[in-house]
């Protein structure tokens, strides 16, 4: 480790000797090219599925457990290739963060409660800091020699990982310790409104990439013309003020009816991860997000034109960060399922459909293809009142119009056009496909339980 001072944190678990380390398993690998199409665009398009096998994959989603997938990213050789490690993971708040959705109409809904991932209280610092330990060092591993990490947490863990990052990556290596500041209410009286997190920014050596970032001068500063600083008089800047430590100009993502707001707890405002992208990486840069949430951090590469890396463990941060992107018309992506902790595929839910082919022209087959049920055995939903339309508990579906063994190659995806679950998804399409005498065709439907099943349907 490259302590500078002495000081190490230690804990029951530490420096026990190195877990046995299970193979690293992709189970699924799913090619996505973002293709959205809603109820007005469903109709007779014309769809070539060999142009998508030649586009080049700029982003990579794996579900999974992190210290899975970091070890999976050092043996596939990205060791010394990632510029930028951007980090939120729990606080260790002994809280259960959940999705609240509306299922139904607006006249006839019911409230379903999703749960994310439960954060753990302070009976599990051991086990918290132990894990957070190992992927601070495999992390390390991974970042190149001009490489830095931003590592977002609150009050509850904020002094230990400070500790654990100065012995991970030296204090000398220190950079910045950033206050984000966002407004909100706050029921309390025992305390001051806490209304901030910190984010500390570390490097992997001296010689980092660090970008200015600028804020707008106040209108009185650019009517004088000119700033101070200790008494001295500077003309403005071009640019702008050079950004300080203390960021208030990003609020939190508070309004349900928010555009940016996926439903999805923790999500972090999209000019965040913009911001903290723009700062300390390049245009050729790999970005890598290891606790990604609602996909953020990929969001703002897509928009900067990075290359990104991310994972989660939840299948609802896996199912609500490939809607978003698909939305936004990413670039083509990779979606790598990894040593799965969840039920496998299909064991949750079922759907049937049809799918109709037929001679269109010399050039073009049509296919008709319709979902016409799905099924759960969530507990939850037996019990509801009223009784709930099955588009409602489809997120999303894909289709791959030519499937191979090699994979699901997701050349159209079915959306919602708002962020809401009754039954306007449409689950009726007519494509056109480049004519051949037979061929396979797999539908792939994502529900809001973060479960997906896939049905191949041959011609």
């Amino acid at each position: 480790m490259e302590n500078n001072h002495g000081v190490r944190l230690v804990w029951q678990q530490k420096d026990k000797g190195a877990a046995i380390e299970t193979p690293i398993i992709i189970q699924e690998r799913e090619h996505i090219f973002a293709n959205p199409l809603n109820a007005q665009q469903l109709f007779d398009q014309i769809i070539d599925p060999a142009a998508t096998e030649k586009i080049q994959n700029t982003g990579r989603l794996i579900q999974g457990n992190n210290l899975d997938v970091l070890k999976l990213l050092r043996d596939e050789g990205y060791e010394g290739k990632i510029d930028l490690i951007y980090i939120d993971p729990p606080y260790l708040s002994e809280s259960r963060y959940s999705s609240r959705i509306k299922l139904g109409d607006k006249d006839n809904y019911q409230i379903f409660e999703r749960l994310v991932f439960k954060d753990e209280g302070e009976e599990s610092l051991d086990s918290y800091l132990d894990e957070l330990y190992l992927c601070m060092q495999l992390m390390k591993q991974l970042l190149s020699s001009r490489g830095s990490i931003f590592v977002h947490i609150d009050w509850h863990i904020s002094h230990y990982v400070r500790v654990i990052l100065d012995e991970v990556f030296g204090s000398k290596n220190f950079i910045n310790e950033i206050v984000w500041c966002y407004g909100g209410g706050s029921g309390t009286r025992k305390h001051f409104h806490r209304k901030h997190d910190l984010i500390f920014w570390y490097s992997r050596s001296e010689d980092y990439i660090f970008n200015p970032q600028y804020r707008p001068y106040s209108p009185k500063t650019i009517e004088r013309g000119l700033t101070r600083v200790k008494g001295d008089k500077y003309n403005l800047n071009t640019e702008g003020a050079l950004m300080q430590d203390w960021w208030t100009d990003i609020n939190k993502i508070l309004s349900p009816t928010a555009y940016e707001n996926l439903k999805f707890p923790t999500q972090k405002p999209l000019a965040l991860l913009k911001r903290i992208v723009a700062a300390a990486s390049s245009t050729d840069s790999i970005v890598a997000d290891f606790f990604s949430g609602s996909g953020t951090t990929a969001a703002a590469c897509e928009e900067m034109e990075r290359q990104w890396i991310i994972c989660d463990n939840s299948p609802i941060a896996a199912n609500t960060t490939i809607q978003r992107l698909v939305k936004m018309q990413a670039r083509p992506f990779i979606f790598d399922v990894v040593n799965r902790e969840y039920p496998e595929p299909g064991t949750s839910g079922n759907f049937e459909a049809t799918v109709v082919t037929r001679v269109h022209s010399e050039q073009y087959r049509r296919v008709d293809i319709e979902i016409t049920s799905y099924s759960t055995v969530n507990q939850k939903i037996e019990t509801f009142e009223p009784d709930i339309s099955f588009k409602s508990l489809i997120e999303f579906w894909e289709i791959d119009f030519d499937y191979q063994e090699k994979g699901f190659y997701s050349q159209v995806q079915v959306v919602r056009e708002k962020v809401q679950w009754d039954d306007s998804l449409p689950v009726v399409a007519t494509i056109l496909i480049p004519y051949q005498e037979s061929g396979s065709i797999a539908m792939k439907v994502y529900d809001i339980f973060g479960d997906s099943c896939t049905r191949i349907f041959t011609y």
